[in-house]
């Protein structure tokens, strides 16, 4: 048997963020999503936007490597509010959930702008331009405590949409 290491608090909080937090995109990772934040924010929780990043493969190639694919998503997600949460990498490196959600009792809510899915997904599009990209969208509204029931039909549009236009995952 191995000897078990004792983290400390500290240790630990570190090693749950590591897990739950891609720096790349400046996103959560699924597992963090599903784990930590779903839990959390499924009351608040009003829309499921989706979306797939077209030719990510060939931006990957182009620039050698992730690095400067992952920025350019990352300055595109930047645009979100601080009550709307973003998971990345969802079924493939891609893929992104957004969350947008209500301002909670405890919770400042960023004014900025307003919860309008249709505004959110424009918005996303525009920024997505400005750094040479597109992506597939859906946006659904969330209709149950469980997370996978909300983010099906949002992939299978997405999926839908892409096959239509002949683009392959």
């Amino acid at each position: 048997m191995f000897p078990q290491k004792v983290r400390t608090e500290n240790e630990l909080s570190v090693l749950v963020r590591d897990l739950a937090w891609n720096d790349g995109f400046g996103c959560y990772t699924r597992n963090g999503f599903e784990k930590l934040i779903w839990p959390e924010i499924a009351d608040r929780a009003r829309y499921i936007i989706y979306f797939d990043v077209d030719g990510m493969h060939a931006l990957n190639d182009l620039y050698q490597g992730y690095d400067v694919a992952d920025a350019m998503i990352k300055r595109a997600l930047a645009i979100l509010r601080l009550t709307d949460y973003v998971a990345g990498q969802w079924k493939s490196g891609d893929e992104f959930l957004i969350c947008l959600t209500e301002a909670g009792p405890a919770m400042d809510n960023d004014q900025r702008l307003e919860l309008d899915p249709r505004g959110m997904m424009e918005r996303l599009i525009d920024e997505l331009k400005k750094q040479g990209m597109s992506a597939t969208f859906a946006i659904v509204p969330v209709i149950s405590m469980d997370l996978a029931a909300n983010v099906k039909p949002a992939v299978d549009q997405v999926y839908a949409a892409k096959k239509e236009r002949g683009i392959e995952r």
